[in-house]
């Protein structure tokens, strides 16, 4: 199965993820390493596509998303545990 990219809005910053698998399928969320990116996911996802709707978001300024300014984002880990809460519910 085929990864899907997008992208989404977030606080004004362009969040980058990728995608496999149903739409209507259990959604298994691939929070990468620190730091990293959703490449790293980009073989495993299409094994996991054919039970789950695995998305793996590129964290603020890493991978294809948008580097907030320092001012407006903590780059710690409760800033990243955060924004994860606010892609969920995207």
């Amino acid at each position: 199965m085929e990864v899907r990219h997008g992208t989404l809005t977030i606080d004004g910053e362009t969040v980058f993820y990728r995608e496999a698998g149903p739409e209507v399928a259990p959604v298994l969320l691939l929070p990468h390493g620190y730091p990293s990116s959703s490449f790293q996911y980009r073989r495993l996802m299409p094994a996991l596509a054919d039970r789950w709707r695995a998305v793996a978001p590129d964290f603020p300024g890493f991978g294809y998303s948008g580097t907030p300014n320092p001012a407006q984002f903590g780059y710690d880990f409760d800033a990243y545990a955060t924004f994860l809460e606010r892609f969920t519910d995207a």
